[in-house]
Formats: C-alpha cells, sequence, structure tokens
C-alpha cells in the first residue's frame, strides 16, 4: 500500500462525447467544463488537472490529489457533482469503466498515454493496487485526515 507521505492519487477519467466538439449541443458542457476545472484548482487537497479533447470523440480529465478523500469531496459536492448528474446528457454511456485512480510520487503528473494505460488495466484486469476506482480504493489507499 502506498505512504501517504510519499504519494499523491492520480485519477483519470474518459467519456465519449454524444456530439462533436464544436456541436451547439455542448456548449453548457464547455462552460461547465472550464468551470470544473477552477473549482478543482480551488479546492483544498488539489494538485493538478488537465482537460482534453481526443480525436474530436473523447472527452478526458486527468488530475492529481494529495489524498482520496480531497478527491472525493470534490467530485461529489458542488458544481462537478450537479454536473456529474447530468453526464449523459453530453456523453455516450459505457457499461466499462471510464474512470480508474493510481498512486503518484509527489510532483508526478501523468501523460494521456499513461493515464489512459492505467484504464486498459482496470478495464482488462479489475482493479489492483496499479488501477482501481472509488469503490475499491479503500483496499488500496490509506485515508488519513490530510493537512493541505
Amino acid at each position: 500500500m502506498a505512504d501517504p507521505a510519499t504519494q499523491h492519487l492520480a485519477q483519470f477519467n474518459l467519456a465519449r462525447l454524444r456530439h462533436g466538439p464544436n456541436d451547439p449541443r455542448l456548449v453548457g458542457f464547455a462552460a461547465g467544463a472550464n468551470m470544473i476545472k477552477k473549482a478543482a484548482s480551488a479546492t483544498p487537497g488539489h494538485v493538478w488537472n488537465e482537460q482534453d479533447v481526443i480525436d474530436e470523440s473523447y472527452f478526458a480529465t486527468r488530475s492529481v490529489w494529495a489524498s482520496l478523500e480531497a478527491l472525493e469531496t470534490f467530485v461529489y459536492s458542488g458544481i462537478h457533482h450537479r454536473y456529474l448528474k447530468r453526464r449523459l446528457t453530453w456523453f455516450v454511456e459505457d457499461a466499462r469503466p471510464n474512470m480508474v485512480l493510481w498512486h503518484v510520487g509527489q510532483g508526478e503528473f501523468p501523460t494521456l498515454a499513461a493515464a489512459g494505460e492505467r484504464l486498459d488495466d482496470l478495464r482488462e484486469n479489475g482493479p489492483s493496487e496499479r488501477a482501481f476506482d472509488f469503490a475499491t480504493a479503500s483496499t488500496f489507499v490509506i485515508t488519513h485526515d490530510a493537512s493541505y
């Protein structure tokens, strides 16, 4: 299990867009994505984040957090939670996992390719210390009351 004193938690989310990135039906999402990125940056425990549009078909987010608690607080509250509830308006539903978590060293920021490999690992092999999700995080993360 990773040592929270030397490790951060990386997150990657990949979702297929229902419409092209310039489609007017995505205007609300695009505005929200910018607000969500700013809200993440202002959240205690946030370390880094990036958003990517891939092949005009997929929207991805990569982020690094000081703790699982900080990430969960952000994901399930505020503006992110409001947009999360509307995700099927903008994204195609996929039965496979679309989000993965893993440990990174402090100061390490995942590339898009590395993040994609972690998601593929979770999809192909299930949860492990290399790639897990919120449902299995308690098995692989030492939760703590971090001072951000």
